[in-house]
């Protein structure tokens, strides 16, 4: 009888920890409005909400450090179950808080479960993936957590503060209950020496009754494991002393940290943590709540379409584009802000429509490349030697730069006007569109060993001293 092939129902599940990370993300926006009202149970205020706003992706930096090595001890599954943990924890403590130092200690905690999620699930999904559909596997953890962010938007506006935090406890069990039985990465599996168990995952995850229907895959993996030893290992020492050998990975490594950092230099944390203080700040006469629910739906929708189009029309015709249109756009939505600020209110009045339009363009564009490729790039871009380490080293690197963007927000619009951010992340979005289309190469299609095989070559354009030879 032919099994059913679990690599979908796998990133499926696995994914419900990307839609529990996006709903903790997406609580600031409905929530923190109300926080600051006099009717609370805890009055927060303003600079209290903003680093409640702002110190989760700090907060992510800390388990970033871990997550690489603790991958290569314990494997990608059981690391994602663990961050059911931190996430439960902070809903149940959250729900019991009386004090805005309460309230800072569970995004404190529900940062560490984000900084495990963010980088893990999407290691976890290039390993079981299939060539063909590894794209649309890999982006649809922006689906998921955009899927969690309208949740939040569309429950918290509408229930009250301690009813929002029972809601929120449900999807850690629920994560934790669906992808306690979905296999373990085959990569890891066979790092380990247990290559009996790395078929069995691999015949689980293709749908394959029989060894052999797997075993040209098997022996991929198995040379790749195989190049890894010869190199010293897979542990974090052995990462670094491959970095310090290898020209081509070095390479890639700083072309994932920059292209990581210019999408998250966009802007789009900043504005999607502030989305209702954006449309309280722009006069908008549509509910702000509503407006919020509306970008929420439309990030969760262009995530949909890229999943489906990665695979297809490629990762760099989806990225140009995407840098594009998003440039474009929050450089209009900075525009209005100008406007607003210096011009009179008849002209405002007559734009009124513009706030609004122009984030719903910006999160259309942007996610359905930037934000939805982000991860599948860099998974694909790096090798597997130091796959680990660099999913560690781009997250620490993303969280400080969310962090910075989304506590400047409002300490920037206060001090130079709220133009000012549209328009530094509008300049950020231009020079993402310039890197990529110089140095992102395109891997729709190819085996992870045939990227890193075009990665090695460029990195060996130039003459180098370290020794490497181009290789297959």
């Amino acid at each position: 009888m032919r099994r059913f092939p679990l690599q979908v129902v796998a990133a499926v599940t696995a994914t419900l920890a990307y839609m529990t990370s996006g709903m903790f993300t997406a609580w600031n926006a409905p929530v923190m409005p109300r926080l600051q009202q006099n009717t609370s149970h805890i009055v927060l205020t303003a600079d209290q909400a903003s680093w409640i706003s702002s110190v989760g992706p700090l907060v992510a930096v800390v388990p970033n450090f871990f997550t690489g090595p603790l991958v290569g001890a314990m494997g990608s599954r059981k690391l994602l179950l663990a961050s059911a943990v931190p996430f439960f924890v902070a809903s149940l403590w959250q729900r019991f808080a009386t004090s805005f130092g309460e309230l800072l200690a569970t995004i404190v905690i529900s940062g560490f479960g984000i900084g495990i999620v963010i980088p893990v699930s999407p290691q976890y999904l290039v390993e079981i993936a299939e060539d063909r559909i590894r794209g649309l596997m890999v982006s649809s953890c922006m689906v998921m957590m955009g899927i969690g962010g309208i949740l939040m938007s569309s429950v918290a506006p509408y229930v009250d503060f301690f009813t929002l935090c029972e809601v929120m406890l449900a999807f850690p069990v629920l994560f934790v209950v669906t992808f306690w039985w979905m296999p373990e990465s085959p990569y890891y599996l066979v790092a380990k020496g247990r290559t009996e168990e790395a078929t069995e995952a691999l015949m689980r995850l293709r749908g394959k009754d029989h060894a052999k229907d797997v075993d040209g895959e098997l022996q991929q993996i198995l040379r790749s494991a195989e190049q890894r030893d010869q190199k010293g290992g897979s542990g974090i020492a052995e990462a670094f002393q491959e970095l310090r050998k290898s020209s081509a990975a070095r390479r890639a490594l700083l072309v994932a940290l920059i292209f990581a950092g210019l999408n998250i230099l966009c802007g789009s944390a900043a504005m999607g943590v502030n989305a209702t203080q954006i449309f309280l700040w722009s006069g908008s006469s549509m509910d702000s709540d509503i407006s919020t629910i509306i970008i929420s739906c439309i990030q969760v929708v262009s995530s949909m379409a890229a999943s489906l189009l990665v695979d297809r029309v490629g990762r760099r015709p989806l990225l140009l584009m995407s840098f594009v249109g998003a440039s474009v756009f929050v450089i209009a939505e900075g525009v209005y802000f100008y406007l607003r600020e210096h011009s009179t209110t008849d002209v405002t009045d007559a734009l009124g429509w513009l706030p609004l339009t122009c984030l719903v363009c910006f999160f259309v564009t942007y996610n359905l490349g930037a934000n939805a490729l982000t991860w599948t790039v860099v998974n694909e871009l790096v090798p597997s030697s130091i796959r680990g380490l660099a999913n560690s080293a781009v997250a620490v690197w993303t969280a400080l730069l969310t962090f910075a963007c989304i506590k400047l927000f409002q300490v920037v619009s206060s001090a130079l006007g709220t133009y000012v951010p549209f328009w530094f992340f509008g300049a950020c979005a231009i020079g993402d569109f310039v890197f990529t289309f110089f140095l992102i190469p395109e891997t729709k299609g190819r085996t992870l060993e045939e990227i890193n095989a075009e990665m090695r070559g460029k990195a060996m354009g130039n003459v180098t001293t370290d020794g490497e030879k181009p290789g297959p």
